[in-house]
């Protein structure tokens, strides 16, 4: 069998995780906070084959973030904050803190400081925001929580060395992993009453789309022709 089936096999693997981060991104071309993600493709060597040659192989080692902005748009609300680049809110889950630039704030019935899907935020102290009910709940450039004017809380603002190696966890919270570095408090400035959006356009995500489409039915041919070039052999070479 020829080893070349197998580079082929290999390229249109590496197309179809393509297509899953492609499909991800254009899901999340609405999502508040949303930064796009991309395959990191990586070309692995195996052993030499019997002619001489080593097998070459595409694989996506992991995903990377697209760390450009997306663009603002202006609310007027207290509890809207925009973040400066390659910063991030810290939250509380279950699963323990994680991190998120979906900026639209809220007080959740036991009068927490949560996201929008529901995790509360934590402060520098890293504790749970606790804000109270029936109260007037704003937030300061610098990140200050304050009710009725006075000071609740401080938002945990991280940055990371290399925040691309982030992990999605659902649409708007990214862990954080061996190669994004420890999580760091970073003095940032918001910008209250403002959201950003997603940076993922379905413009874009659908040119994506086409190319790695593409790509996948150029290595599916590619297997085609290898399976014609073995059967060849088998039915030809004996006589």
């Amino acid at each position: 069998m020829s080893h070349g089936i197998y580079s082929a096999l290999s390229g249109a693997l590496a197309q179809q995780s393509s297509l899953d981060t492609i499909a991800q991104n254009l899901a999340n071309s609405e999502t508040t906070g949303y930064r796009s993600v991309r395959p990191v493709f990586h070309e692995i060597m195996r052993g030499q084959t019997a002619g001489g040659d080593r097998g070459r192989y595409a694989l996506v080692g992991r995903t990377a973030i697209d760390t450009s902005a997306g663009a603002r748009r202006r609310t007027d609300r207290p509890l809207d904050v925009a973040l400066p680049d390659d910063a991030f809110l810290t939250v509380r889950t279950a699963r323990g803190d994680r991190y998120t630039r979906a900026g639209s704030l809220q007080v959740s019935p036991e009068g927490r400081l949560v996201t929008e899907a529901g995790d509360p935020l934590v402060d520098e102290n890293d504790e749970v925001i606790e804000v109270g009910l029936g109260v007037d709940v704003s937030i300061a450039p610098d990140g200050a929580v304050l009710t009725e004017g006075s000071p609740a809380g401080q938002l945990r603002i991280v940055g990371f060395d290399d925040p691309t190696q982030l992990v999605y966890e659902g649409a708007t919270l990214l862990a954080a992993g061996p190669g994004t570095g420890a999580a760091t408090p970073v003095g940032a400035t918001l910008a209250i009453g403002e959201l950003e959006g997603s940076n993922a356009t379905p413009v874009r995500a659908m040119t994506d789309l086409i190319q790695a489409t593409r790509m996948f039915e150029a290595m599916e041919q590619a297997i085609r022709s290898f399976q014609d070039i073995d059967k060849q052999l088998v039915t030809t070479v004996p006589r």
